[in-house]
């Protein structure tokens, strides 16, 4: 009774506070995801010493979390009282049956010049009413520390607003590189300010196990979580996460009222188990016996692919698969569990006669039935635990096989949602061509950490184009999910790196996921673009700019045939401790370059070498070692002085060559220290 008597005042306080004048430019406010309904009133509320916070009891939490936001940069008391009041300079939150037609997450948003007012069906949406006002507040609120002389105003505007899709999410991939409980919690917070609300957490693969098991505590040894010391891998990119500290990043995500989706990805991708557990693999292949980074796996295997996977035939993989999912099951409340399903190598299978007589007996025609088998059994098995599962579209080839229940990622092209939702399963739409944020945004030779050799740029304006529901017919919209970008962490392992992958790219993804089709505009969203590059610095989070790490370039007048030195101030690229990379791209020219030695100097004194014999051509792939690119370091920076980048470089051949000179330094605590801006 108390809720519907708050329900109503809040209506009243509506009216109480006037119409609001002719809807105006939405680019203006600034808001990203753009609301469905923004109309625009007259005059501003003030943040001021004497604001206090009133909420209904069910809206408690985020009031709390509106004081808690408020407090670090404005230094106000802001108290949070239960009840309903008529006091000026209040924000008020409630809970209102009424607003049943925006669904759970929807919420309106009154800002009058004496009263704000977050209004919704569920504290979901209160969370989200309250992201949108943090939008409208001077990007200062972002400030972990008190800031002075700035008025915290809001101009006065009416917003209604509810989602798309129900879910919008971010895939993180912490197997190829492992990141710290506090970099997925830095995360967490950025997604919950642009309402994305699935963190798809890829959790196993070739390169690590991150999860504690308690039933399989090999699972989690140095030979499984720990890359091999011969690579010289930085130590926080080791490690795996207790079942403890996924309890608290399950509480912290749901406190930001996201969902946690675990994935184990099966049956291939499975080196690590397969290290620990020899006995559940297809074979007795186990070179080397050891993790290590994804780009060496060329070198061991002469492709990204293991050559051994769990055994499908095994009633044993079976086992071990009922007791991990039966711990994950009780980590997670997500509704749904991805067991992976997808690349798996069919000719590891086709070798083993052990194979070969399971599919006579159980009259499977090829080791495709097998995998559908396979995926038939887990999916069961994940069923059992009270979850519904949830895999790559590789699992579509027997949809026969499949639980109602599965649910698909559709990562192999647009077709792959369209036949997903043909065959009745719900899906989420995660097309590389639009959706891989590994992949290169705008130029392949700008230096960024980019690119498996994927031919299509995934710029901004080409993932916000995108349509999901493209080619799906009224009737099949229904089972669209929502969309999902992915982070595979392969070549993008620093959390900079990362971050200027995906940053303002997700920002994008967060549009398309919350914002009807109808409403979205490029241009639009490009101008209120601008005003996030603000709040985005003051988080402390890198983001792609144009030009990438170009720093430099060279050309035939400055090349020979012999080695000579060529040398850039890069003063304005080094900025705290942390990794430099240094990379040589040539773009164009008769010749290619060779570049034998790179040195960092601080005032005339080498600080950083890396010596060895380098070509910059036009290889771009992933298959064998890079060697244009040289890695340095700054351990003890010095604000007052020079630093130059010498490389010792020759033309090979001729000295017609063309090429940029990239600088790229990462700090070695992510998320203090943003790189600074600088005019190029």
């Amino acid at each position: 009774m108390k809720s519907v008597l708050f329900c109503v005042f809040m209506w009243i306080c509506c009216i109480f506070c006037g119409p609001v004048s002719n809807a105006q430019d939405i680019g203006e406010k600034g808001i990203i995801p753009r609301p469905l309904i923004q109309t625009s009133g007259e005059g501003f509320f003030y943040l001021r010493k004497n604001t206090e916070i009133y909420t209904s009891p069910e809206g408690k939490q985020v009031a709390l979390q509106l004081a808690e936001l408020l407090r670090k940069s404005t230094g106000y008391r802001l108290p949070v009282k239960e009840g309903v009041t008529e006091k000026k300079n209040t924000i008020c939150l409630s809970i209102c049956t009424e607003l049943d037609t925006l669904g759970r997450e929807g919420y309106r948003l009154q800002i009058a010049p004496e009263k704000v007012s977050f209004t919704a069906l569920d504290k979901a949406g209160l969370f989200y009413a309250m992201q949108t006002f943090r939008q409208l507040l001077p990007v200062s609120i972002e400030k972990n520390a008190v800031v002075k002389d700035v008025v915290w105003k809001v101009a006065c505007t009416e917003i209604v607003d509810k989602p798309q899709y129900s879910w919008r999410g971010y895939m993180q991939d912490v197997s190829r590189t492992f990141y710290s409980v506090e970099v997925i919690k830095k995360y967490l917070d950025v997604m919950a300010l642009y309402k994305l609300n699935v963190l798809h957490f890829h959790l196993t693969d070739d390169q690590g196990w991150r999860i504690e098991i308690q039933k399989y505590p090999k699972l989690t040894s140095p030979l499984t979580t720990r890359f091999a010391e011969k690579h010289k891998e930085p130590e926080e990119r080791n490690g795996f996460y207790t079942q403890q500290q996924i309890k608290e990043l399950v509480e912290y995500a749901a406190e930001r009222h996201i969902t946690i989706v675990p994935e184990i990805d099966i049956p291939g991708h499975s080196w690590p188990t397969l290290l620990v557990y020899p006995e559940l693999g297809v074979n007795d292949k186990h070179y080397p016996e050891y993790v290590f980074p994804f780009l060496a796996s060329w070198g061991y295997w002469g492709n990204q692919f293991t050559p051994n996977t769990l055994d499908p035939t095994k009633e044993v993989v079976y086992s071990f698969l009922d007791d991990v999912f039966e711990e994950i099951a009780a980590l997670f409340p997500a509704e749904y569990i991805h067991f992976g399903g997808d690349e798996v190598r069919h000719i590891v299978w086709d070798k083993e006669p052990h194979i070969t007589a399971f599919k006579k007996e159980h009259g499977m025609q090829n080791s495709l039935d097998l995998q559908n088998y396979f995926v038939g059994r887990v999916c069961q098995i994940i069923k059992s635990k009270g979850k519904k599962p949830i895999g790559w579209n590789d699992i579509l080839e027997n949809p026969e096989g499949l639980t109602r229940e599965t649910a698909i990622m559709s990562w192999v092209g647009e077709e792959a949602i369209v036949e997903a939702a043909e065959r009745g399963f719900y899906t989420v739409a995660t097309p590389t061509d639009y959706l891989y944020f590994d992949i290169t945004q705008a130029d392949r030779n700008d230096g960024t950490m980019s690119d498996l050799a994927y031919r299509n740029i995934n710029s901004i304006e080409r993932i916000y184009n995108y349509d999901p529901a493209h080619g799906l017919k009224p009737e099949q919209k229904k089972y669209l999910l929502g969309v999902q970008a992915n982070m595979w962490t392969a070549v993008p392992q620093e959390v900079k790196d990362m971050n200027v992958q995906n940053f303002p790219r997700l920002l994008a993804v967060a549009e398309i996921g919350w914002t009807s089709g109808k409403q979205k505009d490029f241009t639009a969203f490009e101008q209120r673009l601008q005003q996030h590059y603000g709040r985005l610095d003051q988080l402390k989070i890198d983001y792609y700019r144009p030009g990438g790490y170009i720093t430099g370039h060279w050309h035939p007048e400055i090349l020979s045939l012999a080695y000579q030195p060529l040398t850039w101030d890069v003063s304005t690229k080094v900025y705290t401790n942390g990794r430099i990379i240094a990379g040589f791209f040539y773009t164009h020219g008769e010749n290619y370059m060779n570049i034998r030695k790179v040195e960092l100097l601080e005032n005339g004194k080498v600080i950083s070498t890396d010596e060895h014999q380098g070509l910059a051509d036009t290889f771009r792939g992933t298959n064998k070692t890079k060697t244009f690119l040289y890695h340095l370091q700054v351990d003890h920076y010095n604000p007052d002085a020079v630093y130059t980048l010498r490389a010792e470089v020759k033309g090979q051949g001729g000295t017609d060559s063309y090429g940029n000179f990239t600088f790229n330094q990462s700090p070695f605590r992510p998320f203090m220290e943003i790189e600074p801006h600088v005019e190029k």
